[in-house]
């Protein structure tokens, strides 16, 4: 069998990267083992994203759900509502990070602009030169499988 592209898994990023690749026209080849669930390599951070008005509406509708079933969920399914520190390597950085803090308040999702020195205090392990960070206290992680 010849493809000019090949995707390994059929979950929900392989299939969508194998119908943009089919719809630019390659001959695409899937291959999953048909097992069905999620794979450990799935990331599992659910966070609010805010590229565009409808990102930011599905995304915060969806940690909404999340909240919800948490308390239903089996402990191995290792749910957190842990957070996300968006890091700021540079006052720029900090700045954009101010920004889109200020677009989160606004869909009412709760942040925190946190300083250089705040930074540290919270996560002292992390590089000591960062300008900052934004924390989003909403965002969560789950063990996918």
């Amino acid at each position: 069998m010849n493809a000019e592209a090949i995707v390994i898994g059929a979950g929900i990023v392989g299939s969508a990267c194998a119908h943009e690749l089919a719809r630019h026209g390659l001959d695409v080849l899937v291959l999953d083992s048909r097992r069905g669930g999620a794979t450990a390599a799935g990331m599992g951070h659910l966070v609010a994203m805010d590229d565009n008005p409808a990102e930011l509406a599905l995304s915060r509708y969806s940690l909404e759900l999340w909240r919800q079933w948490a308390p239903h969920l089996p402990a191995d399914c290792a749910y957190h509502g842990c957070g996300t520190l968006w890091l700021a390597a540079s006052r720029e950085e900090l700045d954009a990070a101010e920004h889109k803090g200020q677009a989160l308040r606004e869909a009412g999702i709760a942040c925190q602009l946190l300083d250089a020195d705040a930074l540290r205090e919270a996560e002292p392990m992390l590089r000591q030169d960062l300008a900052g960070a934004l924390k989003v206290a909403g965002d969560a992680i789950l063990y996918a499988p």
